[in-house]
């Protein structure tokens, strides 16, 4: 996880780590502690579990429950589990001041407020004819195709992560939504045509195995070219009529070659998300990552079935966080 995102995870839940406290209670047999919301606990200790640097310290916060106890929302513990809760999560606020406090002393100009934006992972180069390539394809993507360019919005330069090969970039003006949409179904079908490219490539250097003539592979390789070029034709009429129609031949081959050059880098590795901080109406533009957890199969199968009966929302406000839940249809 790049830094701004460890910073960003770790202020968001850092008071209600704070808040994870051991309860007190009287029974028949005298006083007993016990702990209660253990479910949402585990799950956002999950989340901070993805995090490396914390991952440690989460894991010995998660682990000083009882296994037996662990898919359990409500139960009583010992003294000695409790006292091991309590310096286990002591441990793990201090690992994510600590991230919080050295990611703002490196950017203490970060804008707090959020911003419609986007993130883009970038491939792994091996020498930087590769990275000025893509610098150079990504500058033609984003002020070049007719679908990114609005009078009533522009695409700049955010920032690049430190230690990291992330870079933001921020839409500011009123269609901001709307060229942050188009990117998105831009990136959806460039993704289809990266799977045909695949595919071809793949073909291409079976052919290259067989030895064949030059002139037969030549005609063989030539309508590789020339099917892949009409996939991306058919890829830029399908946007067409979701996105709009292009004024002319030279829109349309703008909107092709920026899909080509799309393909070709998210073929090498690059990709696509929206702003980790971004407002909620605006976060599911690029494709979900897929889901992994860093603690157990217990807890695995718990999020498994919190997600087959609700859809959960974390909504961080005036410093808290509050979890609002709508059932499925």
């Amino acid at each position: 996880m790049r830094l701004y995102g460890m910073y960003y995870t770790c202020k968001m839940y850092l008071e209600t780590v704070q808040n994870m406290e051991i309860g007190s209670k009287v029974i028949a047999a005298g006083p007993v502690k016990y702990i209660e919301g253990w479910n949402e606990k585990s799950i956002i200790l999950n989340e901070l579990a993805k995090i490396t640097p914390l991952r440690e310290s989460v894991q010995k916060l998660y682990e000083s429950i009882p296994i037996m106890y662990r898919d359990v929302d409500e139960f009583d513990i010992t003294e000695t589990v409790a006292d091991t809760f309590k310096e286990y999560k002591r441990q793990l606020v201090i690992a994510m001041k600590t991230i919080i406090r050295t990611y703002e002393a490196i950017n203490p100009q970060k804008v707090a407020e959020k911003e419609y934006g986007f993130d883009i992972k970038m491939p792994e180069f091996q020498n930087l004819d590769d990275f000025a390539g893509c610098i150079s394809d990504l500058n033609f993507i984003l002020s070049q195709c007719p679908y990114l360019n609005s009078k009533d919005a522009s695409i700049k330069y955010g920032s690049v992560d430190v230690g990291s090969t992330w870079l933001t970039f921020l839409i500011a003006g009123a269609a901001a939504t709307t060229v942050l949409s188009n990117l998105g179904k831009l990136v959806d079908a460039a993704a289809k045509i990266k799977s045909h490219a695949t595919t071809v490539k793949m073909q291409e250097e079976a052919l290259r195995s067989l030895e064949l003539k030059n002139e037969i592979a030549a005609e063989v390789l030539d309508a590789f070219k020339k099917t892949n070029k009409i996939l991306t034709q058919n890829s830029v009429s399908e946007l067409e009529q979701e996105l709009g129609e292009l004024k002319d031949g030279e829109e349309k081959d703008k909107a092709g070659r920026s899909l080509e050059k799309l393909a070709y880098w998210m073929d090498k590795g690059m990709q696509f998300y929206s702003a980790i901080d971004a407002p909620n109406e605006i976060k599911d533009v690029f494709p979900v990552q897929q889901e992994v957890s860093y603690l157990s199969d217990d807890l695995m199968k718990l999020i498994e079935k919190r997600k087959s009966k609700i859809v959960q929302r974390a909504v961080f406000h005036k410093d808290c966080l509050f979890y609002t839940q709508k059932r499925n249809e």
